[in-house]
C-alpha cells in the first residue's frame, strides 16, 4: 500500500513541477494522483485545515486549467465526479462555457448527458441554474428534450426558470412535447409558473401547452410520414 500511495504521490510532484501549462488531460491526470496519493490524511487535526482543502490548494497551485479541465471533452462525456469535485474546490469556474451544444456551459451538457451527479455536484458548487448556451438553451430545456425527469424535478427545485423561452422561441415544455416526453410535460403542467398571480401563470401555461400541442402534432405527423 505504501508503495502504491507513493508512486501516485511522485506522479503528482512530477506533474506539479514540470515546465509550462498542464493541458487539460493532465491537469485531470494531477487531479487524479493527487486525490490518491492522499498525502494530507491526519494532518487536518494538527493543522485545524482539512485534507481537501490542501488538495485543492496543491491543484490551485500547479495549473490555471482547471476550468478548461472540468470542460475537456473527456470529463464532459465520462466525467470523473471526484477529480471534477477537486477542481471546483480548486477555484474551476462552475459557469465556464465548452465547445460543444452551441458553446453550452458545463451544467447545460451535463444535463443533455443526463449525468445526474455531476449535475448535483455543479449545482451544490454554485453553478448558475438558468445560464444557456448561445442558442439560449437552458439546462432545464437540455433536461427536458433529453427526457430526463429527475433532473428537471431537480433543477425546478433549484428555482429554474419554467417559462423560459430560447432564442428560436420553444420553452421547455415545447422541448419535451417535441420528442414526446409525456411526463416531463405532466410534471412542468402541475408547477407554478408564475409568482405574480394565478392568472398570468394559467395564460402563460395556456400559451406553452398551445405551442406544446403543435409540436406533438408535428412530431406523429412526422412519424406517420415515415411508416
Amino acid at each position: 500500500m505504501t508503495m502504491f500511495l507513493t508512486g501516485h504521490a511522485l506522479m503528482a510532484f512530477m506533474l506539479s513541477r514540470q515546465e509550462g501549462k498542464l493541458n487539460r488531460q493532465q491537469t485531470m491526470e494531477l487531479g487524479h494522483h493527487i486525490l490518491k496519493a492522499h498525502i494530507f490524511k491526519g494532518l487536518s487535526k494538527k493543522t485545524g485545515v482539512s485534507s481537501s482543502v490542501l488538495q485543492a490548494l496543491w491543484i490551485n497551485c500547479s495549473t490555471d486549467g482547471l476550468s478548461a479541465a472540468l470542460a475537456s471533452l473527456r470529463n464532459l462525456y465520462t466525467p470523473n465526479v471526484k477529480v471534477s469535485r477537486l477542481l471546483m474546490l480548486g477555484g474551476a469556474n462552475v459557469n465556464y462555457r465548452t465547445e460543444v451544444l452551441n458553446n453550452a456551459p458545463v451544467l447545460c451538457v451535463q444535463c443533455h448527458l443526463g449525468h445526474q451527479e455531476i449535475v448535483s455536484l455543479l449545482l451544490e458548487f454554485g453553478a448558475s441554474v438558468d445560464v444557456v448556451s448561445e442558442n439560449g438553451m437552458s439546462p432545464l430545456c437540455f433536461s427536458a428534450a433529453a427526457g430526463h425527469l429527475g433532473q428537471v424535478m431537480l433543477l425546478c427545485k433549484k428555482e429554474a426558470k419554467v417559462d423560459h423561452v430560447d432564442k428560436s422561441g420553444q420553452c421547455t415544455l415545447v422541448h419535451a412535447a417535441l420528442r414526446g416526453h409525456l411526463e416531463i410535460i405532466q410534471y412542468l403542467l402541475e408547477l407554478e409558473w408564475s409568482a405574480e398571480g394565478q392568472q398570468q401563470d394559467c395564460s402563460l401555461k395556456s400559451k406553452a401547452l398551445q405551442q406544446a400541442l403543435i409540436a406533438a402534432s408535428m412530431l406523429a405527423w412526422d412519424k406517420d410520414l415515415s411508416l
